[in-house]
């Protein structure tokens, strides 16, 4: 089936819906939205998996977050430390049919310190390996530290993918900079941007700047709602704000933009 949208990175397989998971994938559906559900640690991978086996209008991307390879995930009810990649657990779950990528993974010195470099780039290369096995695109994670000083968690990310991965992927919820996009592209890698984008002006330099068949939409649900839905629970249908802002920033007409993510986010994960 043709989708309208499809949100790249969405979390129904988070605890945030575990009271009405089945009425957000309806809502999904009567608006003709689809998305790809992202997992972060056991638990959600399998249930992201499961998720995609019962839901016409969902696929899954499997992996352990870095979050949680030293401290569990303040946001998520369900998160447990998972110091070492579990190959064995996660590779059954990578070859799913209807998992599309392996992640999500990557580096984050937000929850985490510099001095975590080393634990996080094993975790990072054992799922790169993965990836590398089962021929599916990264989804990574990349989150630099509250005051942007330190380890950079996108130039760390970079110099492993360029000399590891034999795989393209995507770079979420994208907040480097265009130097740094430009990085991204020339290796292959596209970048996604989240409902940020609607409220935050800063992001429009970027938005503007990159290749419109390099970038997803995305809503990182069930955070950042995109305006008009501030202060509300995120949800994949939501996306529908986001295209529509990328299409108005850089002067676009609607329709083809939405086309052209769409087109993306086929060729990207192969659905």
């Amino acid at each position: 089936m043709d989708y309208k949208y499809i949100d790249t990175h969405a979390h129904l397989n988070l605890a945030q819906f575990a009271e009405d998971r089945e009425a957000v994938f309806g809502e999904c559906a009567e608006q003709n939205v689809a998305m790809i559900n992202v997992g972060t640690h056991k638990s959600t991978s399998q249930l992201a998996v499961e998720l995609s086996e019962k839901h016409a209008n969902a696929w899954s991307i499997i992996g352990l977050h870095p979050i949680n390879v030293l401290s569990s995930d303040p946001d998520d009810a369900d998160a447990t430390v998972e110091s070492v990649f579990d190959y064995d657990f996660y590779k059954p779950l990578a070859e799913a049919g209807r998992t599309v990528g392996i992640g999500e993974c990557g580096f984050d010195y937000w929850h985490n310190s510099d001095e975590t470099y080393q634990e996080q780039r094993e975790v990072f290369l054992a799922q790169i390996a993965l990836a590398n096995e089962v021929g599916k695109p990264l989804m990574l994670h990349l989150r630099n530290s509250k005051d942007g000083k330190g380890r950079n968690a996108y130039e760390d990310a970079l110099e492993i993918l360029r000399s590891e991965a034999k795989v393209l992927g995507n770079a979420h919820f994208y907040a480097g900079t265009k130097e740094q996009a430009k990085k991204f592209f020339d290796i292959g890698y596209t970048i996604s941007f989240t409902g940020v984008v609607t409220f935050a002006k800063d992001y429009e330099d970027l938005v503007d700047y990159a290749p419109l068949d390099m970038i997803h939409g995305e809503t990182d649900c069930p955070y950042v709602a995109p305006a008009p839905y501030r202060g509300r629970r995120c949800e994949p249908w939501m996306v529908q704000e986001v295209y529509k802002k990328i299409a108005t920033v850089k002067g676009l007409d609607e329709e083809l933009v939405r086309e052209q993510l769409i087109q993306n986010a086929k060729k990207l994960y192969r659905i």
